[in-house]
């Protein structure tokens, strides 16, 4: 059985793999990090949302979600062609994650939305661009477990000789696997 997604982990290796993919930001980090201060060039990345998805069910007893995870790229506004360099950087984040897993196990990234935010009132001394995506997941424990032997074959009979005492009632389906 896969295991249950873990949303922590997740937002996690999300952040490792934009800091691997972006390596000349001084801070990329989740958005929850204990810091004190921020150093810039930064991209701080949230989960922002679990939208519900009713219509990809998966009959497994698990919570059929759209992740959605918001970055927002930070520039400080005394870096040279500040306005630029963000929208570029925000480009170049919305290409990076457009159609990836970002190594973890859920659907393809779709985003959603480049675009210029004002995260905090203290953001006067940043230029920032947001960067949203969502990647479809299922939430929780599935109902299926696959411990045990898979099937090579399958039997069948008529009731009402079935069940145990029956064993040797049973014939080789056309089914086989």
């Amino acid at each position: 059985m896969a295991e249950a997604l873990d949303l922590g982990a997740a937002l996690d290796t999300v952040v490792a793999t934009l800091a691997a993919a972006f390596p000349t930001f001084k801070t990329v980090a989740a958005e929850d990090e204990s810091r004190k201060t921020l150093e810039v060039p930064a991209i701080v990345v949230q989960m922002s949302e679990l939208e519900p998805d009713p219509d990809k069910d998966s009959h497994t007893g698990q919570f059929p979600c759209l992740v959605r995870i918001e970055a927002r790229i930070i520039l400080g506004y005394r870096t040279p062609k500040v306005r630029r360099g963000v929208i570029k950087a925000a480009g170049a984040l919305a290409a990076a994650v457009h159609n990836e897993r970002l190594g973890v196990a859920w659907g393809a990234a779709v985003v959603l939305a480049v675009e210029p935010d004002d995260f905090a009132p203290q953001a006067d001394q940043f230029d920032i661009w947001r960067v949203e995506w969502a990647h479809s997941a299922d939430i929780g424990p599935s109902f299926f477990v696959d411990d045990g032997l898979t099937p090579t074959q399958v039997l069948s009979s008529w009731s009402p000789d079935i069940g145990p005492g029956h064993e040797d009632d049973y014939v080789v389906g056309a089914g086989d696997v």
